[in-house]
């Protein structure tokens, strides 16, 4: 195959992923007002953000939501602030948290991996949460403590446009 095919395959293929990622995954109501920043509005599979929304593991950790910025989560860059409590309700610190938002609906996560730091008072601090594009986005925490099973949680987030 000649280089100069090559390349225009490369692009043919770039072009067609840029597409298919920018295109809508048809749960837009059309009858909405303002249908193209609603990009998940009629989506059951969200999670409603508000400062408390809590989550438990089958272990029974549980992580909350105590704060977004912007809140509720948007396009771009966010911050989160999540409290991890143990099975009996208490702050759990030392853990070792990492964060994964992924776009089920488009197969593909962000460009930009979150950093995790521990505040104290099982308080974590998620920084460089990253959506490039508006749509359903499931954020999965997962929690790691020594000797124990890697244990997760995931919220459902609508980014808008």
């Amino acid at each position: 195959m000649s280089t100069y095919v090559a390349r225009a395959l490369s692009l043919l293929l770039a072009v067609a992923w840029v597409a298919a990622c920018s295109s809508s995954d048809g749960r837009v109501d059309p009858t909405a007002s303002d249908a193209a920043t609603s990009a998940c509005a009629q989506d059951n599979r969200k999670d409603v953000y508000s400062a408390g929304l809590s989550k438990q593991t089958a272990a029974a950790l549980s992580v909350k939501v105590m704060s977004a910025t912007p809140a509720p989560p948007a396009k771009l860059t966010n911050e989160l602030t999540l409290k991890v409590l143990d099975a009996a309700g208490q702050p759990l610190d030392g853990a070792t948290l990492s964060v994964v938002p992924f776009m089920p609906d488009h197969g593909h996560g962000s460009a930009i991996k979150p950093a995790v730091a521990p505040r104290g008072g099982g308080v974590y601090d998620v920084s460089n949460l990253y959506y490039p594009m508006p749509g359903l986005w499931r954020v999965t925490v997962t929690i790691q403590l020594p000797g124990v099973a890697a244990q997760d949680v995931a919220f459902s987030f609508c980014i808008d446009g």
